[in-house]
This record gives structure tokens, C-alpha cells and sequence, in this order.
């Protein structure tokens, strides 16, 4: 499934909506998109996302999977909450305004209420920023 209506499957709303396209692997995964653009909130003085902007990124992408589970299953949309980041590694660079990051999202394990996913965005094929999050939804 992919979709550019995001905004069906999580609560942000611009100016903080941080996902432009979403594709959904099915049970256990999904990929999303993000062109960086003028204007946008998480960018530093040099027009480069920060690290913050990314993290909200891949918040946004665990969020989108996970609404897209409830509406499969016949479920509303709810508001999740970030319970934990873990294994968080930065690279050097940054994407400045005009490129476009790719995320790969993996779910690790699901309990009750809690999703646990590794993550991995990408630009030009170089990693931005990887990490463990624990969503409660």
C-alpha cells in the first residue's frame, strides 16, 4: 500500500507533519519519505535538517505504521506516545533543503500496546540516522 495522504494515519498537522509518502510492507514493516524544504522547523541556520528533525521523522513513520494497522483492523487513529529511543547513531552529514530522506522501518516486537521498531533514513544512499524506538499507541 502506499499512500500521500498521511495525514489519515497520524495526528501531526503542518507545520510538524514530517512525512510526505508512506509505503507499508505489510505486517512487520513499512517506508516512508520526507523532501526537505524551505521553511521547515527542524532545519539550522545552514538550511541542513537537524538530527531532532529526523527523530521526529522516524516518530512520524512508526505512527503512520501503526494507524495503518488500527484502520486495517477496523480501529481508529489514536495518539501514540514515544516511550524510548535506543541505539541511536548520527551520521556526519545532514540533508540540506532539496534532498529527500527515505526511511526503513522494521517492528522488533509488539505487546499489548507497545511497538518496539528499528529504523534506518537515508539520503543519497548515505545512513542520517538510525535508532530503536519504543512507540505506546
Amino acid at each position: 500500500m502506499h499512500t500521500t495522504d498521511i495525514e489519515s494515519y497520524i495526528p501531526q498537522r503542518p507545520p510538524i507533519l514530517m512525512v510526505d509518502a508512506f509505503d507499508c510492507e505489510g505486517e512487520g514493516g513499512c517506508t516512508s519519505s520526507l523532501l526537505v524544504r524551505e521553511g521547515n522547523i527542524f532545519l539550522d541556520g545552514g538550511g541542513r535538517m537537524m538530527a531532532e528533525g529526523l527523530l521526529e521523522h522516524i516518530a512520524q513513520t512508526a505512527a503512520a505504521y501503526v494507524g495503518y494497522c488500527r484502520k486495517m483492523a477496523g480501529d481508529e487513529v489514536n495518539l501514540g506516545y514515544i516511550g524510548d529511543i535506543k541505539r541511536c547513531s548520527v551520521g556526519t552529514h545532514m540533508p540540506s533543503v532539496g534532498k529527500t530522506v527515505c526511511t526503513s522501518l522494521k517492528v522488533v516486537s509488539q505487546v499489548g500496546n507497545i511497538t518496539m521498531v528499528a529504523a534506518e533514513s537515508t539520503s543519497d544512499g548515505e545512513t542520517l540516522i538510525s535508532c530503536r524506538m519504543k512507540l505506546a499507541n
